[in-house]
């Protein structure tokens, strides 16, 4: 990180006793105020347990006859000695449970005899935990609150999942007469080497399931579509990263430095309900907004400079995408304007393909094509436009695809092909779309007038039954209202 070089710092530093001098020479006293506690803009919202019962019902009506699904949660991950990473559950298991337990074990039974389908072996209640930690919710809490038929203490699973009968091949517990097991362990892979070791004993003695799945195969398709509820979630996600995107780039000003404009954009995220974002904030300057993910964020912005920040909040375990790409003096030089122009072009090309019925390679092909003849305008490419397309010319300069899934992960797991063909488009898949130009210094056939220019726009969007709905675009895009929103400050 560079140190601070103007004189007016360094004089102002000289006039100011003990800490304060240290701070504002440190640059730490550049911060904008703090946002009250008042600045909760939108109240909270919470997911209903009844869209995780929905979510439960479809995914059993996937299950195989003669099956059972076992899910383990995330576990947890220590950060350093004994310090451990803020908790954040499996995104599929929480898809189906609501429950942010760690360690817990989630079993779906389609064909249980005795009806109770839907199992849960949870952490037991445990008083000098819980002075730390705060309550949890025990078996009694699985059924009452999350809505399973039966729960018992995590010790109990092991028992429960397979009992060995008196007679070679018989078996009692969750696995008798059961052929196929969809499984996923939640990251916990040492979990998972023990649950395997079982199996493999039970196929010993020629009893256990035959086959053993991936439940995200079923689960990724049945997330790739959102309802009501997870829409309503997404919308509040994106209102909230639309928001801080203005909030940021009014924070953006040369002699700042880039974590300045993340944290004024997280901290609003924060005062908003935002527990964690749903990604590293990107605040990339100057020559760093050529970088797709740079995340040190720790260069000092400078006049001329755009920057681009891509950063999105997660809610509620529903996440938004968002890239605002601005100049920190609040005026676009020609060059940078004439790059913004080319990509706000092509976003808008490939939002306008969106509907149900076109394929997810319909949009990428709409942005390629005009991010081409973009960069055809700007003479950074010469050419037929359709040969140049063919060729994946333009891959030159942007580097990356422009349109990817969005849900509980901020890269939603879904695939992207299906058979041969590429995905035909539904109402309720949500999607970004992201194209960008990227131009670093010192590149080959390039007059140095666009040097270090990065621009990348991206809006998160849901597909509707005519269209799409933009749930992001709340967040200044067109160049007035960019340049407006910057200065601002």
């Amino acid at each position: 990180m560079r140190r601070l070089s103007s004189r007016l710092t360094r004089s102002r530093a000289r006039r100011m006793p003990g800490i304060a001098a240290w701070m504002l020479a440190a640059g730490l006293a550049s911060f904008p105020p703090a946002r009250p506690a008042s600045a909760l803009d939108l109240p909270p919202v919470t997911a209903p347990r009844e869209m995780f019962r929905a979510h439960r019902e479809k995914f059993l009506a996937k299950l195989a006859p003669g099956s059972v699904a076992i899910l383990h949660a995330a576990p947890l991950r220590t950060m350093s000695n004994d310090t451990e990473y803020l908790y954040r559950q499996d995104s599929d298991f929480y898809y189906l449970t609501g429950l942010e337990d760690a360690d817990a074990i989630a079993v779906f039974r389609p064909g249980a005899a005795d009806g109770k389908r839907y199992v849960l072996f949870v952490r037991a209640r445990d008083a000098r935990a819980e002075t730390y930690q705060g309550p949890r919710p025990g078996p009694e809490g699985a059924v009452s609150t999350f809505g399973a038929d039966a729960a018992f203490p995590i010790a109990d699973f092991q028992d429960s999942i397979a009992k060995s009968g008196e007679v070679r091949g018989s078996l009692g517990g969750y696995l008798a007469g059961v052929d196929t097991v969809y499984l996923w362990d939640g990251g916990d892979e040492a979990w998972a080497d023990r649950f395997r070791a079982t199996l493999s004993k039970l196929r010993a003695r020629d009893a256990g399931p035959a086959a053993v799945v991936d439940a995200r195969e079923v689960l990724h398709e049945l997330r790739l579509v959102k309802d009501a509820d997870e829409l309503a979630l997404l919308r509040r996600a994106s209102e909230i990263s639309a928001r801080a995107h203005a909030v940021a780039m009014a924070a953006a000003a040369p002699g700042k430095y880039e974590f300045e404009v993340q944290q004024a954009l997280d901290s609003y995220c924060g005062a908003n309900g935002v527990r964690r974002m749903a990604y590293p904030s990107i605040a990339a300057s100057g020559p760093n907004s050529v970088y797709l993910h740079w995340d040190r964020n720790d260069r000092e912005l400078a006049d001329g400079d755009v920057l681009l920040n891509d950063s999105g909040a997660e809610y509620r375990y529903y996440a938004a995408d968002v890239t605002r790409t601005y100049p920190v003096n609040g005026r676009f030089s020609p060059e940078q304007r004439a790059v913004y122009e080319a990509v706000l072009t092509a976003q808008k090309a490939a939002i306008a393909r969106i509907r149900p019925g076109a394929t997810h390679d319909d949009i990428e092909q709409a942005s390629a094509r005009s991010q081409t003849e973009g960069l055809v305008r700007l003479g950074l490419l010469s050419g037929d436009v359709d040969k140049l397309v063919s060729e994946r010319a333009y891959f030159k300069f942007t580097r990356h695809g422009i349109s990817h899934w969005v849900g509980m992960d901020v890269h939603d797991p879904a695939r992207y092909r299906v058979g041969s063909g590429s995905r035909v488009l539904a109402p309720g898949m949500v999607l970004t779309i992201e194209p960008g130009i990227y131009i670093p210094s010192n590149m080959a056939g390039v007059d140095r007038k666009w040097w270090n220019i990065g621009v990348r726009i991206e809006d998160t969007l849901a597909v509707t039954a005519t269209g799409s709905e933009c749930l992001s675009c709340g967040a200044p895009k067109e160049i007035a209202d960019v340049e407006k929103a910057v200065r601002k400050r």
